[in-house]
């Protein structure tokens, strides 16, 4: 009888780990990241230039757009970093965009 009791006793289901597993791959793809911007020397146009891509074609793409908004106004690393905070959490950690 005890064997029948404790063969009834099942432990709950672990929580799906599916979104913090996804996190957890985006956050290690970007690491291997590695972009710059250049400006054409005939038109001026600026482009994504990828020295090592994260492997991830959408991840590329978001940090890339991200990257050529935020050129115009940022000069140095400290305002490339603060301009690219909000693109960085919405990619990579899912969280939503600022408002504004």
């Amino acid at each position: 009888m005890a064997l029948l009791l404790a063969a009834q006793t099942v432990t709950p289901p672990a929580e799906p780990l599916g979104e913090d597993i996804v996190v957890m791959a985006r956050r290690r793809a970007a690491r291997r990241l590695r972009i710059v911007t250049k400006a054409d020397r005939r038109t001026g146009d600026i482009r994504c230039v990828f020295k090592r891509r994260s492997g991830d074609a959408a991840l590329d793409a978001g940090m890339c757009a991200g990257l050529l908004a935020c050129a115009p106004v940022a000069r140095t690393n400290g305002q490339v970093t603060a301009c690219m905070t909000p693109v960085w959490k919405r990619l990579i950690d899912g969280e939503a965009a600022p408002a504004g």
